[in-house]
C-alpha cells in the first residue's frame, strides 16, 4: 500500500470534537492541543496542526490561533492515538487529578474574593502553595477540588507564599484570569504589602536595595550589598508601625518578588523575621512563636483588573497576640 498523504491520512480517522468552555477561552490551539494530549511531543503536535489533523471550526488553523468560548477543536486521529496521548500524563499530573476528586476543597470562610475569573484566598500558615514530591495536600490541590473544573484548563495559583507564611494568594479560575494576573505580576503592576514581626528594634523606615542569589542545593538564598554576576537586584520598602526592644512590627512593600526576599533581606540587615529558623539567629526565642511571623496583608491590583480592587487579609491571631504587647 502506498504512503498516505496529509489529506487522505486525516480522512482515514474518525473525528473527535471538543467544545471550548468559557474558562478555556484565550488559550492557543497549540497550547490546548498540548494539554489535551499531555504525552505527545511538541513536534508531533506541530505536525498534526500542519497536516490538518487538528482543525478549528472545520477549517485549517494555525498554532497561535486564540480559542474563544464555543469554538470547536476537531482531531482527525485514531482512537488509539488520542487515548494514548491523553492518558499517559506524568505521575504528578495524575496525582493532581486524583486529588481534585478526593473531597479536598477550600475553606470558604477564607475566600476573600471570587468571581468567574478570579479567586483570592487567605492561606493559613502551614499549608503549602503547590504540591511537592512528599504528597502533602497543597492550596493548588484544594483549588482544583473546590472548582471541580475538568478538561484541558486547570485553575491555578499565581503567586506562591512560603509554607509558614500566611496571607493573600491570587488564583486564576479561567485562562483570562490567569493571563491577566500573571502578566500584571511580571510587569510589577500588582502592589504587594506584608505585615511582619522583626527581631529587635528598628527606629526608622527603610528603602532597601540588595542583590540576591538562589541556591537549589539547600533551598536558601544569599544577599550582597553590591552587584555581582549571578545576583539579581531586590528592592524592599520597610515602614515601622511600632516597636520595642524585642520586636518591630512593620509593613513591607515588596517591590521585586524574589524567592525568600523578605526573610533573607531582613536577616541581612540584622533583624530577621521572628520565628524564622532558616535565616539568622533569633534575638529572642518564645514558646508562643511557632512559625515565621510574616503575613501577606494587602494586595493592590492594577486598574485593568477588577477596577484596581484592593484585597485585605486580616493579620492572624498568633501575630496579633505579640503585636498587642508592643
Amino acid at each position: 500500500m502506498g504512503e498516505l498523504g496529509p489529506s487522505s491520512y486525516r480522512k482515514a480517522f474518525a473525528l473527535k470534537e471538543f467544545i471550548i468552555s468559557e474558562k478555556e477561552a484565550g488559550i492557543t490551539v497549540f497550547r490546548y492541543s498540548s494539554r489535551l494530549m499531555a504525552s505527545a511531543p511538541g513536534g508531533l503536535i506541530h505536525k498534526f496542526i500542519r497536516n490538518k489533523n487538528i482543525e478549528l471550526n472545520g477549517r485549517k488553523c494555525k498554532e497561535k490561533d486564540i480559542l474563544k468560548a464555543g469554538d470547536r477543536v476537531c482531531f482527525f486521529l485514531s482512537d488509539e492515538t488520542i487515548e494514548k496521548f491523553c492518558t499517559e500524563g506524568s505521575g504528578h499530573e495524575k496525582e493532581q487529578a486524583d486529588r481534585s476528586h478526593a473531597g479536598i476543597s477550600l475553606d470558604k470562610s477564607r475566600i476573600l474574593y471570587e468571581d468567574e475569573d478570579y479567586l483570592f484566598y487567605d492561606k493559613p500558615a502551614g499549608l503549602r502553595s503547590q504540591s511537592d514530591a512528599g504528597g502533602r495536600v497543597s492550596l493548588n490541590d484544594m483549588l482544583l477540588g473546590y472548582t471541580g473544573v475538568t478538561g484541558v484548563f486547570r485553575p491555578s495559583i499565581c503567586n506562591r507564599l512560603d509554607t509558614n507564611t500566611s496571607g493573600i494568594v491570587l488564583c486564576g479560575k479561567s485562562v483570562k484570569g490567569l493571563q491577566n494576573l500573571n502578566k500584571a505580576i511580571r510587569d510589577r503592576r500588582i502592589r504587594k504589602f506584608y505585615r511582619c514581626l522583626l527581631s529587635g528594634r528598628i527606629e526608622e523606615d527603610m528603602h532597601l536595595v540588595s542583590f540576591l542569589s538562589s541556591s537549589e542545593m539547600d533551598n536558601k538564598v544569599s544577599i550582597l550589598d553590591e552587584p555581582k554576576k549571578g545576583y539579581r537586584e531586590i528592592i524592599t520598602e520597610l515602614s515601622v508601625i511600632k516597636a520595642d526592644d524585642s520586636f518591630t512590627y512593620a509593613e513591607i512593600h515588596l517591590i521585586t518578588g524574589r524567592k525568600h526576599q523578605i526573610r533573607a533581606q531582613m536577616a541581612h540587615i540584622g533583624h530577621p523575621v521572628a520565628g524564622d529558623r532558616k535565616y539568622g539567629i533569633e534575638i529572642m526565642m518564645r514558646d508562643d512563636i511557632k512559625r515565621t511571623m510574616l503575613h501577606a496583608f494587602r494586595v493592590e491590583l492594577p486598574e485593568e483588573i477588577l477596577d484596581g480592587l484592593t484585597v485585605y487579609a486580616p493579620v492572624p491571631e498568633d501575630m496579633q497576640r505579640i503585636i498587642k504587647e508592643l
